[in-house]
Order: C-alpha cells, then sequence, then structure tokens
C-alpha cells in the first residue's frame, strides 16, 4: 500500500480558535465517515464528504461542555450513533440539516480533555471514561433513560491533563484504565476498585515552556506493537515542544515490568507538540505503524510537518520516519479512516488554534490528506 498522499485544504471559514472533538464515523448511514469537530464549549459541526476537495459542513449542536474530548456511540440504542462531549451528548437527528438534540449527563464535569469508550463492568454494554485537571478520572454507567442525569459517576483515580486510554493491560479480560506514567487496574472487573500501577515518565518541559497543562500530558493508544499477544502502550508528548515519541513494552505480560523504545526523529528545528496519535497499519503489511503531527498552537522552531512512522521490522524495533505533509499546516487531535471508499486510508485534521503565518494567511482550517 503507498504512503503517499494528496492534501485538500477544505474549509478555512472556521471562526477563531479552541478546536478539538474531532471523530470519524459514519453518522449517516451512507457507508462513509464523516468528519466531526467541535470547539471548546461552543459549535460542533460534521462535514459530508462528496469528492476530495468538496465537503459539505453542517452544524451539528451547540454549547459543548468539553474541552478536547469526544467519542462516538449509540447512546440511546436507536441503531444510530450520536456524540459525546463532556457532561453532555447529542442524540443523532437523522439528517445533518437538523442540529442534534443536546442531553446534559453531567452538569458539573467540567473542561474534559480525553474522553474514551468501553465496557468498564463487564455487563456487555460500553460505559463513558472520562478525564479532566479540573475532576479527575471516572467513569459513567449511561442511564436507562439517557435524556436524564446519569448514575453518579465512579471515581478511578487522580488526573493529568491528557494521555487517557483503555485495555486490558493485565491479560484478565478486565478493561484497565491508562493515564500517561501510570495504569489502573481494574482489580474486579467492574469497575469497583483499582489499583495504580506506575508505566514510566514522560518528558519534562523544556525549561522554557512549563505551564501547568504541560507536564505528563500525552497521547495514548493501548495496541500489541510486538505481535506477542500482550498490550503494550504507544505515546506521545502531547503539549511541549521538542516532545517524543515512544511505545512502553508490557515486557512481563502483567503490566508491572515496562521496556522503553523511543522513535527516531530525523535532525533539524526543535518540532512542535505531538498532539495527535493513530497506530494503524498504513502500508497493508499486517503491522502497526505510527502517525502524528506538530501543533501550531505549540510550535517548533520550524514549519509543522505530519508524520507517518513506518514499522520496518514489525516488532517495533526498526522504524523509518516519512513526512507526509510539510505545507505549513500544523495538525491537532488528526483522524484517520477510509473515506473515500477506494481501500486507502485518508486523514482528517486541523489545528488547536491556527497561528499567523501558516499557510492559509493565519486562518482557521481544515485539511484531508487523501490516501492514493
Amino acid at each position: 500500500m503507498s504512503l503517499t498522499y494528496k492534501h485538500h485544504v477544505i474549509d478555512t471559514g472556521l471562526q477563531g480558535g479552541g478546536y478539538a472533538q474531532t471523530a470519524l464515523a459514519d453518522l449517516d448511514g451512507c457507508g462513509r465517515p464523516e468528519f466531526i469537530v467541535g470547539r471548546r464549549e461552543g459549535e460542533l459541526y460534521v462535514y459530508k464528504y462528496r469528492a476530495p476537495d468538496h465537503w459539505t459542513c453542517y452544524l451539528l449542536g451547540s454549547d459543548s461542555p468539553s474541552d478536547v474530548g469526544a467519542a462516538i456511540v449509540d447512546v440511546d440504542g436507536d441503531g444510530r450513533l450520536d456524540v459525546v462531549t463532556g457532561g453532555a451528548w447529542y442524540r443523532n437527528s437523522g439528517d445533518f440539516s437538523v442540529p442534534f438534540e443536546r442531553f446534559v449527563f453531567d452538569a458539573d464535569l467540567a473542561g474534559v480533555h480525553d474522553v474514551a469508550i468501553g465496557d468498564i463492568d463487564g455487563d456487555g454494554r460500553v460505559e463513558v471514561v472520562t478525564m479532566s485537571d479540573r475532576n479527575d478520572v471516572r467513569w459513567y454507567r449511561i442511564g436507562d433513560d439517557p435524556t436524564q442525569p446519569w448514575p453518579a459517576s465512579t471515581r478511578i483515580g487522580d488526573p493529568v491533563h491528557a494521555g487517557l486510554a483503555l485495555g486490558d493491560m493485565d491479560g484478565d479480560g478486565h478493561l484497565d484504565v491508562v493515564r500517561t506514567n501510570v495504569w489502573y487496574r481494574n482489580v474486579k472487573g467492574d469497575g469497583s476498585e483499582w489499583e495504580q500501577i506506575p508505566i514510566g515518565p514522560s518528558t519534562p518541559p523544556p525549561e522554557d515552556f512549563q505551564p501547568p497543562f504541560a507536564f505528563d500530558a500525552t497521547k495514548a493508544v493501548v495496541c500489541d506493537m510486538n505481535q506477542n499477544g500482550r498490550n503494550d502502550i504507544v505515546f506521545t508528548d502531547a503539549e511541549i515542544p521538542g516532545g517524543k515519541i515512544w511505545w512502553m513494552e508490557n515486557a512481563d505480560g502483567e503490566g508491572r515490568t515496562w521496556t522503553r523504545h523511543d522513535l527516531p526523529q530525523s535532525e533539524g528545528p526543535r518540532r512542535g507538540a505531538y498532539h495527535s496519535l493513530q497506530v494503524l497499519d498504513a502500508d497493508g503489511d499486517g503491522d502497526l505503524d505510527i502517525f502524528s503531527a506538530e501543533m501550531e498552537a505549540v510550535g517548533g522552531d520550524g514549519p509543522p510537518r505530519w508524520y507517518l512512522w513506518e514499522n520496518v521490522d514489525g516488532k517495533g524495533g526498526q522504524w523509518q520516519e516519512h513526512v507526509i505533509l510539510d505545507e505549513n499546516l500544523g495538525g491537532h487531535e488528526i483522524v484517520v479512516g477510509d473515506i473515500t471508499g477506494n481501500g486507502k486510508l485518508d486523514i482528517v485534521g486541523k489545528p488547536w488554534r491556527p497561528v499567523e503565518g501558516n499557510a492559509v494567511g493565519g486562518k482557521m482550517f481544515v485539511v484531508f490528506l487523501e490516501g492514493i
């Protein structure tokens, strides 16, 4: 499979900044995914694909309480995928010309950076896990009547700004929770008791960039990188310039002994923060590759670029770095999927907020990388 992409700027009309809450999902049942993006404490939009350089943007909803996080799940069981952001969810109207109806499940849940979906209590139904450094790491059961406030959340542990992921880290069949430098073991498998276990440190912020949110803030993905049947974790430093990308090998299979493997980065100016992470088989050879991009808002010393690290040996031991976009357009919370329907992976992204001097005159934008 080719690692070649053709880029299209599909919108420069979004106003302001603070855009995150991204997802790629088939909301209308057409067989192709749509791109969802939201603004912190603002509007949500859905972009409908028509052609690589032609998308239609619809207002999906308003007043999102989320900072960054969003997730897609059929909340009310009607067969349509809904959108969860922060302490609210938006019921799929079935018609993009009609904004989705907003329901608040926790009015006190503020500033959510990460949202994840998984079966925490083992009952065969998914729950919602959230993290905010203004709250904690917690999970919610979706209520029998999801339009009403959901049952009181269950606390998992203390938060950091970013770095939430779900996966079975000890092989016991229960879904556990990763939070950057520790993971929480789902002791009884029902989400009622959690054991905190260390993983290893992230990169300290550099001396010239140390806001509180920068410490231990990562993107995280649970996966079996070396194909040995044990779940590992891939991390990027999400909120600091000059950060790293690495994966932690689950050396004992129980999540108590970890070995760090850093990915190579070519020489050059200090890079911007990696606030995107996708782990996927980009070249169709059966192993997992890693995608990320530099931000504009937490920039480096040169123009931002988008990267793909090819897993050369299939075990995460040898990597080749590819620059797949070098057009002075940064990326944040980028998503990946086959949008065109040609069997090749496409990439959609946008910045958190644009910076003066980017390739579109300092405007906010959405960019589509078409797999060709």
